[in-house]
């Protein structure tokens, strides 16, 4: 990433940025007009953005304007994200026992109609079965009288036992949960589990189609109709009364949460300087840490699943003000050849911040500049949209009759392109696995409290609470350190903290949530450098779908975590922790083979990716 002399760039680079304002100011008392012009053809396109970027101003109150606009999707972001830990989860029950339903007695049955299952059966401590019964004719037990006395009877526990198909819940913590309604537990317990996989499977989705799109026909447009698709969306499920079309709603619900939360981030990427980059791309993140906080203290309160899923649904109508205070990405207006729409906002983004307005040349030798860099046929039809239209209606026909081919295909290109070279391939590779590990932990350790012991409520609200200083933290470290150290340094410590819970016994409940906050802690931060990271390490064209790309195999980490937790927890608490400590380490030390990016302009083409050591 490339940095201003105020925060420490490398001199290397603050060479490169240095003499291109001078030659922009050395052109400039020559001609205003022919200032850029000059610029554009003699440098790079990226150099000549920065430079434009940099002349209008590049971190002001403009950038912190649209800092809030697109970050505040986090909030709604998370509370969808993680709800299931409070829709789907399973509350204490054990088996409704056929023809015990009607005895009155103030004493509790099941120490005569359940087994008791103690330290180190099926990996629980001390519980009644919750999936078992003793097989006797418990109505003809009831009906002889022999739970009318003081005592229970005597019954001996040398008996079969058969399964339950009805089940007794306890309402001490949750009023309703999905698990309840659908009895989704005992043989049914990997679709609470789905609960939370088929949203995760919607947020993979949605990485790769949307952000594909969002390339093609724009960051605000995607965003724009993915804020009204997660707002609908989510507000039906609050009424669904059957499984089925309750989880297809979630995975709608997941899908079109990719579509605003990334578009979003690659927009205020592409706004903002080298010197607010670091600071916006890593703070991005904490609007996601407010809506985990406050999604725990919601459930607090609205303990009935459709209420609360209502609770957490109507404040997304907020979004759909971006229509008024969104605006798309002039880098990426330019390289459409829409540069009369770029002007607008740089316009704008000038007197807002106090900068110098561009001049419609300068954008035009820019928009050039770019096209002559990319010899795909993405840019031809750049160029071909800025020509007048001279084409009759029956071109225009077989035109769009082309169209819906040709985005299917765009999608697979564009993939094919961040793997068809040696240091593309090398780059995407490893930030794919990173993201897989960050999500897969990030995940895992905020839905794994029942394993340990722990409040849901208090784990969550913690694991929220501590990205705020982690991302503090990194801010500074990134700045010091860079990228590369940074991620390998926090994926190594997140691990260790998992690992050390294996010396830890269950009953010390707080000394294991404390290491898996501290995992966290680390695992956040990671997962906020994976971010900037993965946006610096490919070109402009396929920037957004590098993102996104990543985030789907993200998902895939976040699909798999709640079985990890769910049916690993069951042969033991440790296990699952276990798992997340040495994904973490082996990531932590794949990092190393990274470049370094934060003394580097953003790349725009893979020539220029591939012209670099690594």
């Amino acid at each position: 990433m490339e940095k201003n002399s105020s925060v420490g760039a490398s001199d290397a680079a603050q060479e490169t940025t240095n003499s291109l304002r001078e030659e922009t100011e050395k052109t400039i008392t020559l001609s205003e007009e022919e200032a850029m012009e000059e610029t554009a053809t003699t440098y790079t396109s990226s150099e000549a953005f920065q430079v434009l970027l940099h002349q209008v101003g590049d971190y002001g109150r403009w950038q912190w304007m649209i800092f809030f606009v697109t970050s505040s999707c986090g909030i709604f972001s998370a509370l969808h994200n993680l709800s299931a830990a409070f829709l789907s989860a399973t509350p204490d029950h054990w088996c409704q026992v056929p023809g015990l339903d009607g005895v009155n007695i103030t004493f509790d049955l099941r120490n005569v109609s359940i087994p008791w299952e103690a330290e180190g059966e099926a990996g629980v401590v001390g519980r009644y079965s919750s999936c078992s019964y003793y097989d006797r004719n418990w109505k003809e037990l009831a009906a002889s009288g022999a739970f009318s006395g003081d005592t229970l009877p005597d019954l001996p526990t040398n008996v079969s036992t058969t399964t339950c198909n009805h089940w007794h819940y306890d309402h001490s913590t949750y009023k309703t949960t999905v698990v309840e309604e659908w009895d989704l537990v005992c043989d049914r317990r990997y679709l609470a589990s789905t609960v939370q996989s088929v949203f995760m499977a919607g947020v993979f989705a949605g990485a790769v189609v949307l952000s594909e799109l969002s390339d093609r026909y724009g960051r605000r447009t995607v965003s724009l109709v993915s804020s009204v698709g997660i707002l609908v969306s989510s507000l039906c499920v609050s009424f669904m009364t059957h499984y089925v079309p309750f989880i297809l709603l979630r995975f709608f619900m997941g899908f079109f949460n990719s579509g605003i939360f990334l578009p979003n981030f690659v927009i205020l990427m592409e706004v903002v300087g080298a010197e607010g980059r670091t600071v916006m791309g890593m703070l991005y993140q904490s609007c996601f840490s407010l809506g985990f906080m406050l999604l725990p203290g919601i459930a607090y309160f609205v303990r009935e699943w459709r209420q609360l899923e209502l609770c957490i649904s109507v404040p997304c109508v907020l979004l759909l003000l971006n229509y008024w205070l969104l605006p798309e990405s002039p880098r990426w207006l330019m390289m459409q050849g829409r540069d009369k729409e770029a002007m607008k906002i740089l316009k704008k983004m000038a007197k807002i911040n106090g900068g110098k307005k561009p001049m419609q040349k300068e954008v035009d030798a820019l928009v050039a500049q770019m096209n002559k860099e990319d010899g795909s046929e993405a840019a031809i039809s750049r160029m071909k949209e800025v020509e007048p239209h001279k084409d009759n209606n029956h071109k225009k026909r077989v035109s769009d009759e082309k169209s819906v081919t040709r985005n299917l295909l765009n999608l697979f290109q564009s993939i094919i392109t961040l793997l068809s070279t040696r240091n593309m391939r090398r780059r995407c590779l490893i930030i794919f696995f990173a993201w897989f590990v960050v999500s897969l932990v990030y995940y895992g350790l905020t839905f794994n409290g029942a394993n340990i012991n722990a409040s849901i409520y208090l784990l969550i609200f913690f694991s929220g609470l501590v990205e705020l200083p982690s991302y503090c933290l990194v801010c500074w470290t990134l700045q010091k350190f860079g990228r590369r150290v940074n991620l390998c340094t926090l994926f190594v410590i997140c691990g260790a903290a998992c690992l050390l819970i294996l010396a830890v016994p269950k009953d010390m409940v707080w000394l294991n949530m404390t290491l898996a906050t501290a995992g966290k802690f680390f695992n956040s931060a990671a997962f906020a450098v994976a971010y900037i990271y993965s946006a610096e390490l490919v070109p402009t064209g396929v920037r957004n779908i590098s993102v996104g790309t990543s985030s789907m195999c993200a998902r895939i980490g976040s699909i798999l975590a709640p079985f990890i937790v769910d049916l690993l927890g069951e042969l033991h608490y440790t296990a699952p922790s276990t798992v997340f400590g040495l994904f973490s380490i082996f990531a932590g030390l794949l990092a190393l083979l990274l470049p370094e990016t934060s003394k580097h302009r953003l790349p725009e083409t893979v020539a220029e990716v591939e012209a670099l050591p690594r």
